[in-house]
């Protein structure tokens, strides 16, 4: 996890679903970053891909937020 995951789910979870550039535009992170960090999150199981670059929060990246799950605890899909 790096420190820009965090941030990142947070705005997911707000949001609930949304694309790299409008993820982007809400964060001081640029698009492709967004974009390779979903990726990776998505191989976690935080974040599910639903299509083109539509992202959203799982349940799971849900209960890490919540402290549920630490970031050590995660596999790779």
């Amino acid at each position: 996890m790096r420190p820009e995951d965090d941030h990142l789910l947070a705005l997911l979870r707000t949001e609930r679903k949304d694309t790299f550039t409008a993820i982007a535009a809400q964060l001081p992170f640029p698009r492709e970053r967004v974009a390779e960090r979903c990726r990776t999150l998505a191989s976690y199981g935080l974040v599910e891909h639903l299509g083109s670059d539509i992202y959203t929060i799982s349940p799971l990246g849900e209960r890490y937020l919540d402290g549920e799950v630490e970031a050590a605890e995660l596999e790779e899909c």
